[in-house]
């Protein structure tokens, strides 16, 4: 497979796109490229002897959501993809991407093999983190809501979904990436309570 080809058809088919309007355009391309890279680097973590299958991960990383709207996108995603692929890889190939694709959202519906699996944490983990900060910044800013908006979110609902988020993930090295991505959020969100009451940190 021609990896600089299949990340131009993504952009070609993704890059206009938003996941819906709190995000901005193009969402839906730049979270696949940022799950394509994060998926490496967590197969390196989980099965660092095994490359065999990292231009599949990568492949289906960048459009794993290239259905997002029509549900459940990932069984529309996994026809999608196969017939927007079906002249840069072989059958064989488009077949894995495909696979993997089908089961990146479906979570706990049967027993997935470790490249699924892969593709579902680095997927889910780009949620989190600063990409969670800009997208909560993005809602709140569309909906012209003030920063105690925010705060409150992040110390209410926002704690019960993470919960639920982190108890999906498969691999313990996800759940420790999570719980660093959450203690980053929160620190932030410490700092906007300081200085939204125009408090000082202390130096």
């Amino acid at each position: 497979m021609d990896l600089r080809l299949i990340k131009q058809r993504a952009f070609e088919n993704l890059g206009s796109r938003k996941a819906h309007h709190h995000r901005e355009t193009g969402f839906i391309y730049y979270h696949g490229a940022r799950v394509a890279n994060l998926v490496i680097n967590l197969r390196k973590l989980v099965l660092p002897e095994d490359n065999s299958k990292d231009e599949i991960l990568q492949v289906a990383a960048y459009f794993h959501d290239v259905a997002k709207g029509i549900e459940p996108h990932s069984k529309y995603g996994a026809i999608l993809s196969s017939e927007m692929l079906k002249d840069l890889c072989t059958e064989e190939e488009a077949d894995q991407i495909s696979e993997i694709i089908h089961c990146h959202a479906a979570r706990k519906k049967r027993e997935y093999n470790d490249y699924e699996m892969l593709l579902q944490d680095a997927d889910l983990l780009d949620h989190f983190g600063t990409i969670e900060l800009w997208m909560n910044f993005n809602y709140y800013a569309i909906e012209d809501k003030d920063m105690n908006s925010s705060i409150d979110y992040y110390r209410t609902e926002f704690i019960d979904m993470a919960a639920k988020n982190r108890s999906l993930l498969n691999f313990e090295i996800s759940k420790k990436i999570f719980d660093e991505k959450l203690e980053f959020v929160y620190d932030v969100v410490k700092r906007m309570e300081i200085e939204n009451r125009g408090d000082i940190v202390d130096i």
